[in-house]
């Protein structure tokens, strides 16, 4: 994608990280970019930063919703429910009624979210959640954007982000993120593996 079509300047590391790095679009109804991704994976690790413009993401919440901020918590537990299950690598079929709870999880963590337990990242303050090997937080503390990480093999205290507008083209904006060739999150190949009964467990000691 031309950075042309990005009208907002992400956030992502700051710090150098020692492997890939790449960009992940988000497109919203209106067919503008709702959000960008970045990520950052090492052997051992990976990051991925993603920026919303506040006004577009409070645009888009369902009129009815009274706290966008709790929308945005939904955002956060639901993508780390799908970071979790594309580690899921045990055969043999999904238990029934997995997906369901996930989701219900992932609702009923985001109405909890002034309870989170919060970390700083830089003089921002975050709040933060866990399932499985991942950590995540939001942030509203950045300027005109919303921010929400998600970090695996690494602690989600102590980040630090930046604007990465001078830094786009360390991002790989040439690639596809979804040819074989290219990082993508989903196919992070030294991930840890998970299988159902991790994620069963995290469930049941929620």
């Amino acid at each position: 994608m031309e950075m042309s079509a990005i009208d907002f300047v992400p956030w992502g590391l700051d710090a150098d990280w020692p492997s890939r790095r790449w960009t992940e679009p988000v497109s919203g109804r209106d067919g503008l970019v709702r959000s960008i991704r970045l990520g950052h994976a090492s052997a051992s690790a990976m990051v991925l930063s993603c920026t919303y413009p506040r006004a577009r993401f409070d645009d888009e919440v369902d009129p009815a919703c009274s706290d966008p901020v709790r929308e945005l918590a939904f955002e956060t537990t639901y993508t780390q429910v799908n970071l979790a299950l594309h580690q899921i690598r045990t055969p043999g079929t999904r238990p029934d009624g997995l997906i369901g709870s996930l989701v219900r999880y992932a609702s009923q963590q985001a109405d909890r979210y002034r309870a989170w337990p919060t970390a700083k990242w830089g003089a921002e303050t975050a709040s933060t959640t866990s399932l499985a090997s991942w950590q995540s937080g939001f942030s509203l503390d950045y300027p005109d954007a919303y921010v929400i990480v998600h970090a695996c093999g690494v602690g989600i205290e102590g980040l630090r982000l930046r604007p990465a507008g001078k830094d786009m083209p360390a991002y790989g904006n040439d690639l596809d993120p979804l040819d074989a060739g290219a990082m993508h999150w989903e196919l992070w190949p030294s991930g840890p593996k998970l299988n159902y009964d991790d994620l069963a467990g995290s469930l049941a000691s929620v």
